[in-house]
């Protein structure tokens, strides 16, 4: 078997502002991404942060502190297939934070078949600063070329 580490981006314009001052993130608090998954069996996502958690500590909101977690816990994730089927249910952005075990274990488990599935990912903040990072799939396909 061979595995695929498919990555889908969120809010990745959030880069474009790189040490500017954004006022109003209201536009990226609730939104999704469309973006097709290579054949094969799907075992599982996890979700890698661009914002480092000590970006996160010193950044001030609305006049008060926000911890890591408190950002990260105020985020939910559906995950839907083409035809508007859950593949997840609705949950926590920490349910998707990578655990130990290098690339092929520490993520949340999936467990499905893609022909080329169209996945979408949708996402609500309930906070005042939004997701930035990518979603990385793992995709098991045979590796012969028969």
């Amino acid at each position: 078997m061979k595995k695929i580490f498919k990555r889908i981006k969120v809010n990745k314009e959030l880069l474009e502002f790189n040490g500017k001052v954004v006022k109003d993130f209201s536009s990226y608090l609730e939104s999704s991404v469309n973006d097709t998954l290579p054949e094969g069996k799907v075992k599982g996502v996890y979700f890698i942060s661009y914002v480092s958690k000590k970006q996160i500590d010193t950044t001030q909101i609305g006049g008060g502190r926000f911890t890591p977690s408190t950002l990260l816990s105020h985020t939910n994730i559906t995950l839907k297939d083409s035809r508007g089927h859950s593949l997840t249910e609705p949950t926590d952005i920490q349910d998707y934070e990578h655990k130990n075990g290098g690339y092929s274990k520490g993520f949340k488990e999936l467990d499905f078949e893609s022909s080329n599935e169209r996945v979408t990912i949708s996402w609500e903040t309930m906070g005042g600063v939004p997701i930035l990072g990518e979603f990385v799939f793992i995709i098991e396909t045979d590796n012969c070329a028969c």
